[in-house]
Formats: structure tokens, sequence, C-alpha cells
């Protein structure tokens, strides 16, 4: 009787990992498969979007295949975003020096937290930005371009192949290195 007991056991001691192994495997294919990163080297995804200037949206769009060419500065915003209020004057300069070499500037204001093109609008005149806003307004564009922080900048090169990114405040003389390295390349 006692050998009978422990077989019994040590068969329930085999079975027990064999069926969680089973059912971790069941579990990670049937989980969908990770998104792609999109960063440096990636083309970066085509979009046309409604421009916004200080009184609202203008009638005119962008699209930024037009710009290939050319190197651009494209930046990811929200309008009530602390961040993106403290580095607007710092992108303001930087345009005000990159423009005149080519440098095409484009931020895409997202509509997140009740933002829209009200507040984009009232973003611009307060910042007194002169760079080319445009309203993603049903926040496609931030899910094209995997933007899970404001704001987010991409540097694409000539050929609209993303050469650089960064999340939040970023330093001015990283960003101006970014651009200098996509002008030189």
């Amino acid at each position: 009787m006692k050998r009978e007991k422990g077989r019994g056991r040590r068969s329930l001691l085999f079975l027990i990992p064999l069926v969680l192994a089973v059912a971790v495997l069941g579990y990670i294919v049937t989980q969908p498969a990770a998104p792609v990163s999109l960063g440096v080297g990636s083309v970066a995804p085509d979009f046309e979007l409604q421009v916004v200037g200080p009184n609202g949206l203008t009638g005119e769009t962008v699209k930024l295949s037009s710009f290939r060419g050319k190197v651009v500065f494209l930046e990811f915003m929200e309008s009530w975003c602390g961040a993106c209020q403290e580095v607007a004057p710092a992108v303001e300069s930087i345009r005000w020096d990159y423009e005149p070499r080519g440098v095409v500037f484009i931020s895409v204001a997202g509509t997140h937290r009740g933002a829209n093109a009200e507040s984009t609008a009232a973003f611009i005149k307060e910042y007194q930005v002169q760079w080319t806003y445009v309203l993603d307004s049903d926040n496609t564009v931030f899910t094209k371009y995997k933007v899970e922080a404001t704001p987010t900048f991409f540097i694409l090169d000539r050929n609209g192949v993303i050469v650089s990114t960064y999340k939040g405040v970023t330093t001015t003389e990283a960003l101006t290195s970014a651009l200098d390295a996509a002008l030189t390349g």
C-alpha cells in the first residue's frame, strides 16, 4: 500500500508542472503580437492633417510626404502639456536658426484630455510660435507613431527616415546635434 501512495504523489508532482507549462504556453500563443517599435531607421508613416493657426483651423492641410527632400523636425504635443509649454520657446529658437537651412518644423497636436483646435490655437498665440501646427483630431497619427508621452520629437532625414527620437523635455543641444547630423547625412 505504501508504494502505491508514493507513486501517486510522484505522478501528481510531475503532472502539476506539466499542466502549468501547457497553460503558460497556451496563454503566450493566444496573445496578440507586440507592435513593432517605430524608431531610428524606420520610414516615418505618412499623414495628412488639417493646419491649425492662431485663429483655429485654417482650411489647409499638410501631408508629411510632401516634404521629402528636406529634413523634418516633427514634434508631438498637447496644448495642456506643461512640458510642451516649457520647450516651446526653445523649439522656436531652434526653428529660427534651422529653418533658413531648409529644415521643416511641424507639430502634431493631439486631442487627448479635451485638447482641440481652439486650445491649440490658444497655445500658438500664447507662445508666439511660428512653425506649422496640425491637428490629429482622432489621435490616429499619435497611434501610428506610438507616442505615449508629450512632447515627443522625431528628426527625419531627407528620405523621410527617422534618424533621432526624443521623449519628454529635451535639451536644445541634443535637438540641434540631431538636426546637424541629419543635415550633413
